[in-house]
């Protein structure tokens, strides 16, 4: 083994080794995608319900991927996270690579994969369940394979390039915003340089790979009746940013420690001229994530929106403290500079491990708690041991407690429920469409109402004076009294953490 790739063999394995810290722990979003999946192999139809044509995912790509393996035998939840270590490493060995290109020292080429590995939004996403860090992995592919091109200009890495940016797009909406950032930075290039393929190869390229877009779009239409994923019309902009800050606050502030903190860099990296021009592309990219950061109504804790980009933003913030040492005037300057790298990974793998130790400990705090799915998916199976397999459920949780109970779901949230969702929508989601929504839920009739009281919750209300500061949601306060109303009783307060609790109201 060459000295240079023992750097890399040990990045592999502190990744691996940081990802088993979480492979217990599983998101309860993912079981939204496995229960589509799922249905979708069995010959249900691409739904969360059986009949009811929602689109309550927004990682189609990843779906089928998902689907494919059910259809083959293979449980989602080991695909999931099979697929996702998989992509983690290849992340890691494509950092090195790109590193190692730059001709520097074996630690500053092995400095950003060793970073990587350290990442706690890798290893918590990676066993996640979430389409994540494969999506992550595309978008670092697309800039990978465009360097490639720009050394050597190829009609095979052009399409390539295209390719992974096709599956990009059918992973997640916004891949398309990235599809057509690359676009226009190739034609601007085109333009100016005149260097390259041939545009006619170029058009042959974006027409493939927009005509399978294009095929998606209408498919997807033609299904669900609807342009865009459920979650868009459930979770308007802002629906989810802490307290007076916007969506993109709310996602810099829940991904700072474990990545975001490294865009302070590339604000001087932006003033110098010849890394702008060398390094447009991966910036753009960067610039499209913060601009979707910035809608994003969901921000959900270790930076999941940011993440995608880290990687990126990694590999510029390590290039420009190259080019720093590089243009250094005086040896000793020269010297400060080559030890920026080592500093740089030393302060984002204590940051960073210190986020995994939060997690770890916190667990049964807010917000890593509505993160996790074991003691939900204990939730389900109750719910499938004490009550008949037709039973209707109506829950916020939509993942792990309709997965585990096999039984059709009102989604509080909207997020598998159009109705709901456009009622959200509508009201730009303010409280003003809390009445109606609790009204619609209870016209479902269903048979158990799952609500989730919190003794952390700042600014819930208190449900019971028997249960001192053990609060619900307002809308989900709304809705407990309305039932209660209704007919409806609270048969069990299940645990579902040191700080929450499962409330279970039946009607009847």
């Amino acid at each position: 083994m060459r000295r240079e790739h023992r750097w890399l063999l040990l990045a592999l394995l502190l990744a691996a080794a940081h990802q088993a810290v979480f492979i217990g722990w599983t998101s309860d979003d993912a079981f939204i995608s496995y229960r589509y999946a799922e249905n979708w192999s069995a010959g249900k139809g691409l739904v969360f319900n059986a009949g009811e044509k929602t689109e309550g995912f927004s990682n189609f790509l990843w779906v089928l991927i998902l689907a494919l393996f059910n259809r083959l035998g293979f449980p989602s939840l080991v695909v999931s996270k099979a697929l996702s270590f998989a992509a983690s490493l290849i992340l890691v060995v494509l950092m090195f690579k790109k590193a190692e290109a730059w001709g520097r020292s074996r630690f500053a080429s092995a400095a950003p994969a060793l970073s990587l590995a350290f990442s706690a939004s890798l290893a918590y996403f990676s066993m996640s369940g979430l389409e994540t860090v494969f999506y992550a992995c595309l978008l670092f592919l697309a800039v990978f394979l465009h360097e490639r091109y720009e050394v050597k200009p190829s009609p095979g890495t052009f399409s390539a390039l295209y390719g992974i940016l096709l599956a990009a797009s059918l992973t997640r909406p916004e891949g398309i915003m990235f599809f057509g950032l690359s676009a226009a930075h190739h034609i601007v290039e085109k333009i100016v340089s005149k260097k390259g393929i041939s545009l006619g190869k170029m058009l042959t390229a974006w027409a493939g790979a927009a005509a399978v877009v294009s095929v998606f779009l209408v498919l997807r239409y033609n299904y669900y009746s609807a342009w865009l994923p459920n979650t868009f019309y459930a979770k308007p902009k802002g629906t989810f940013a802490e307290g007076t800050g916007s969506a993109l606050l709310s996602n810099i502030a829940n991904s700072f420690f474990v990545g975001a903190f490294l865009l302070v860099l590339l604000i001087p990296a932006l003033s110098r001229i010849s890394f702008l021009k060398k390094n447009s592309y991966p910036l753009l990219f960067v610039a499209g994530q913060i601009v979707f950061m910035s809608y994003a109504g969901d921000w959900m804790a270790l930076g999941r929106f940011f993440f995608p980009v880290l990687p990126i933003v990694l590999d510029l913030d390590f290039k420009f403290l190259g080019s720093l040492e590089t243009s250094a005037r005086s040896p000793s300057r020269a010297r400060f500079m080559k030890s920026l790298p080592a500093w740089l990974s030393l302060v984002f793998a204590v940051s960073n491990l210190f986020q995994t130790a939060a997690a770890r400990r916190n667990v049964d705090l807010y917000p890593f708690l509505v993160m996790e799915s074991s003691a939900l998916k204990e939730c389900g199976k109750y719910l499938k041991r004490e009550f008949p397999a037709g039973t209707l459920i109506a829950t916020r949780r939509q993942g792990a407690v309709p997965y585990y109970s096999g039984m059709d779901s009102v989604d509080i949230l909207g997020l598998t429920d159009r109705d709901i969702a456009l009622n959200i929508y509508l009201s730009g989601g303010d409280s003003s469409s809390d009445s109606l929504n609790a009204d619609y839920i209870l016209s479902r009739e269903p048979g158990v109402i799952v609500l989730f009281s919190s003794t952390v919750r700042d600014g819930g209300m208190l449900y019971d004076k028997n249960e001192p500061g053990d609060k619900l949601l307002s809308f989900e306060f709304l809705l407990f009294e309305r039932a209660i109303e209704a007919g409806y009783s609270l048969r069990e307060r299940l645990p579902t953490g040191k700080n929450e609790k499962a409330l279970i109201l039946i009607r009847g």
